[in-house]
């Protein structure tokens, strides 16, 4: 049987106006996950704990997808006034599975937005905007008209990290190009994850946590890069055989 992944579905309002909320997940995520051999299951926010455990504890694995931004509170600043789709009950629901995940030794993959939950889950703090706090910086957001699987820039990613032995079952890795969505980055990292990627302007662009069997968040999106970057794919097949692991 395939190993289950769960992926926190956030709230969105439906389209015509007028239509009851909806909770959304995104298709290439659910594509990424298929094409290595897993299947997933959405797994709708709520703050409440119990309405969340019954379904967490059929997962062999977690997937924190992108999105909206987290509220400043939570690593304790007050609002730049630079955030954008702000979501509480995402915030809580994704926060309250990621430390699950993490105390339980459950397989994550932390993506984007993802990456900042998990970091901001386990102590960690984050650059708001990146434009107006980096000096220096890389263009991260090109706008929702760029291409969402054509790299944006490089990152260096650490030898010997989790992250590189799952990237290199696609290809020799050398300078990893990626693509990029995001005007918000990890600024302090949790005491318990390790920086594991950068990109040429210092913006951390991969965490992970040693001591689990695979705890790993990327900055970039390579569930768009998947289908046409080997490297990128690969990420996804370590993934999913850690998921098949831990279902035994």
């Amino acid at each position: 049987m395939k190993p289950v992944i769960g992926i926190p579905a956030y709230s969105v309002y439906g389209a015509p106006p007028g239509e009851a909320r909806r909770y959304i997940i995104s298709r290439s995520y659910v594509e990424a996950v298929r094409a290595a051999g897993g299947t997933v299951i959405a797994l709708p926010a709520s703050t409440d704990p119990e309405a969340l455990r019954p379904a967490y504890t059929a997962l062999a694995g977690l997937l924190l997808q992108g999105g909206g931004d987290v509220e400043a509170h939570r690593y304790g600043q007050a609002d730049s006034g630079k955030l954008a789709l702000v979501d509480p009950e995402r915030d809580e629901a994704e926060m309250l599975l990621a430390r699950w995940a993490v105390e339980d030794d459950l397989p994550v993959l932390a993506i984007c937005r993802g990456v900042q939950v998990l970091n901001v889950a386990l102590g960690g703090t984050l650059v708001q905007d990146i434009p107006s706090e980096v000096e220096g910086a890389l263009v991260h957001s090109p706008g929702s008209a760029a291409p969402r699987g054509r790299p944006q820039h490089p990152v260096s990613v650490k030898a010997g990290s989790r992250l590189a032995g799952a990237l290199g079952q696609g290809r020799p890795l050398g300078q990893l190009e990626v693509n990029s969505f995001h005007h918000q980055a990890v600024a302090e990292p949790a005491p318990s994850l390790e920086v594991v990627a950068r990109a040429p302007d210092g913006v951390i662009e991969a965490l992970e946590r040693p001591d689990r069997s695979f705890v790993v968040g990327v900055q970039w999106h390579p569930e768009e890069m998947a289908a046409s970057d080997p490297a990128q794919a690969a990420l996804f097949a370590a993934f999913v055989a850690a998921c098949a692991r831990r279902r035994g």
